[in-house]
């Protein structure tokens, strides 16, 4: 078989009146590899996220171009974002995936081959970056492709359930790892989890016959573009990916004068990110139960601000990890209430076009806040200010959510 038929959907053999007892496990299965892929990139993205030290030692580079590993994949997703959204419409997630996937495959074994230079690692976890916009925003594809609007906030919930999960274990992974077996072979695992979940991806992904594209109405992004509530919801995304991106990146240094080590500072991401995944599955149900969404927005970002300062500044051993799974409990929870937030403000029509501007505002925040807190530390030769940087955030994030109002009126977009 060659690569292109392997990539090329075939239809199912049913019509879909005769799914009927095959259509329930075929579809979790497409599910199950799709999320399995997704997960796998997300954990690629932060190999290098919590070991900036070892990075900085082991090829003998900067703070900034060890951090640059991680950093280029929000960059990179900005700019391929509408890219990669036109792309998976026009030819269809299963190929646009399935060639990512061999990218981001492609991408493990040059990092495993060029484990001692740097720059030959560079390429290769660029060419990761490349692969996740054509994979993360295949989500809203897949799953409408297989499940009826009354369960697609179900399964999207699970898909990002695996995604904090993935980020979770690409945050706690890689310290103990290098330290066991050394950069070579945690790199060499790489590249077999990631052989792995290509190999099922291509075993038991498939999708559905494509119907004919709808042409987008500019008339309807310009709308998107003047929604005032949109706007408040996208710029508190933007300081909440920023926040998770800049603790993320940077805790190992700020943690460091404290005498934790960067396997702790990887645990302590990891039970962050642990909290999130509790968190998404229990306040957003708390929110549709109520209909509130600004009341929860608001409880996440206080916790955020005065849960921060004890985490990076004061405490030590279990109560640092308690108060990360604490803060993350409350605050990652805020980032499916805000995509809730931001479907509830606009027409159903336009909801993907909705959470895609969400989806690039907050990689681009997390980009900006990694430079500044890099710009921190350079203007004061210190870590420790930078951590006042993402407490200022979170406050600013939180004056934002209070002018968020539940139940907006939702405008239909003009017609074309």
């Amino acid at each position: 078989m060659s690569l292109n038929d392997a990539l090329t959907n075939s239809p199912p053999t049913l019509i879909d009146s005769q799914l009927g007892q095959n259509k329930p496990p075929r579809k979790w299965r497409v599910i199950a590899g799709f999320s399995l892929l997704l997960g796998v990139n997300q954990f690629l993205w932060l190999t290098f996220a919590t070991i900036i030290i070892s990075t900085k030692q082991h090829f003998g580079v900067s703070e900034f171009l060890a951090n640059l590993l991680t950093l280029m994949f929000p960059i990179v997703f900005v700019m391929l974002a509408i890219h990669s959204g036109k792309v998976l419409d026009n030819v269809g997630y299963k190929k646009v995936v399935g060639y990512a996937a061999i990218l981001m495959l492609i991408g493990t074994i040059i990092r495993w081959l060029g484990v001692n230079n740097y720059w030959v690692v560079l390429a290769g976890q660029l060419l990761i970056a490349i692969a996740q916009p054509y994979i993360t925003n295949a989500i809203n594809l897949v799953t409408t492709d297989w499940f009826d609007k009354s369960q697609l906030a179900t399964v999207t919930g699970i898909i990002m359930g695996g995604m904090f999960l993935a980020t979770a274990l690409g945050a706690f992974a890689p310290a103990p790892l290098i330290e066991l077996f050394g950069f070579s072979q945690m790199l060499l695992l790489n590249v077999g989890i990631t052989a792995i979940a290509v190999l099922l991806f291509f075993l038991i992904v498939e999708e559905k016959p494509r119907q004919q594209a709808v042409t987008v109405s500019l008339v309807g992004i310009e709308s998107l573009l003047k929604n005032k509530r949109l706007w408040l919801i996208s710029l508190s995304v933007f300081i909440a990916m920023g926040y998770f991106n800049g603790l993320s990146n940077w805790i190992a240094p700020i943690l460091a004068p404290r005498g934790i080590t960067e396997t702790t500072a990887g645990t302590i991401t990891a039970m962050l990110i642990f909290g999130g995944i509790l968190g998404a599955l229990i306040i957003p149900l708390l929110s549709d139960y109520f209909q509130k969404r600004r009341l929860f927005l608001i409880l996440a970002t206080v916790v955020g601000a005065t849960a921060t300062y004890p985490l990076l500044y004061s405490t030590s051993g279990s109560t640092t990890l308690i108060i990360s799974f604490f803060l993350g409990f409350f605050l990652l929870a805020g980032y499916p209430l805000l995509i809730a937030a931001a479907e509830d403000t606009v027409h159903p029509s336009q909801a993907a076009k909705a959470v895609a501007m969400l989806m690039m505002m907050g990689n681009l925040g997390g980009v900006i806040m990694v430079l500044l807190m890099q710009g921190v530390k350079a203007s004061t030769s210190s870590w420790l200010p930078t951590g006042w940087v993402l407490i200022i955030a979170v406050i600013i994030a939180g004056f934002l959510v209070l002018k968020i109002e539940d139940k907006p009126v939702i405008k239909v977009p003009p017609m074309v």
